[in-house]
């Protein structure tokens, strides 16, 4: 490597067009997945609030072949 390429390197955009494209791309994928996971969350305390009452008797008939009960 010579001096000249060491200058033109120092003097490459380091924000380019694609850089910041990948970085929109990356933000918005896991903004997604973040709302995704924030409902599962909520589902899953609201699941928790809603067994817990007394009053629920619900009975679960599973006649699928791939009961557990019926597996083993």
């Amino acid at each position: 490597m010579t001096f000249s390429d060491l200058n033109r390197y120092s003097e490459r955009n380091i924000y380019d067009v694609k850089t910041l494209i990948e970085a929109l791309r990356f933000f918005i994928v896991n903004l997604i997945l973040a709302f995704i996971f924030l409902f599962l969350i909520l589902e899953e305390f609201e699941w928790g609030l809603f067994s817990f009452r007394g009053g629920i008797k619900d009975s679960v008939i599973d006649q699928t072949s791939w009961d557990i009960k019926q597996i083993f």
